[in-house]
């Protein structure tokens, strides 16, 4: 976590949370219990669900000029960014292992290759590898077509 981060969280923990309890008790709101436990929490609601943190996460990037991306929009593009970027890829030895960016989101990579990274417009039975490798073969399509000048601006 960035140090500065780090500080507010620390700061928000320290000074805001506790007068917000003793607000939310002085008022008997409804969520006054879950504040105590949980850092997803406010005195309106109670405790956020994850469909909750999800629909903020779509408010978020839909006003900063994305399309809304809730949590499992995010994951997909996640995943994507790494297999294109970062040369990430779930192999058959991998299958076996669990890598460690799956890990970290607390999955399986057998569960992440065969539950994540498909839209909801994406046919059944086409893998992400599968979409994965026809994306790369378009690619060189393309480039064998157009040229390999002209190719460069799909990578960028």
């Amino acid at each position: 976590m960035p140090k500065r981060l780090g500080i507010l969280l620390a700061e928000y923990l320290v000074l805001v949370r506790p007068v917000e309890i003793y607000f939310s008790e002085k008022f008997h709101c409804k969520g006054v219990n879950d504040l105590r436990e949980f850092i997803w929490a406010d005195y309106k609601k109670g405790l956020w669900d994850g469909d909750f943190l999800s629909d903020l996460l779509k408010i978020q990037t839909s006003r900063h000029g994305m399309r809304a991306l809730g949590f499992r929009e995010y994951r997909q593009v996640a995943t994507a960014f790494m297999e294109k970027h970062l040369k990430y890829k779930v192999t058959d030895m991998m299958l076996s292992l669990d890598a460690i960016l799956d890990r970290q989101a607390g999955h399986s990579s057998r569960t992440v290759s065969t539950s994540y990274a498909v839209a909801s417009g994406d046919h059944n039975s086409v893998s992400r590898e599968g979409m994965h490798q026809y994306y790369l073969a378009s690619k060189e399509w393309y480039e064998l077509l157009l040229g390999i000048e002209e190719s460069k601006g799909m990578n960028e």
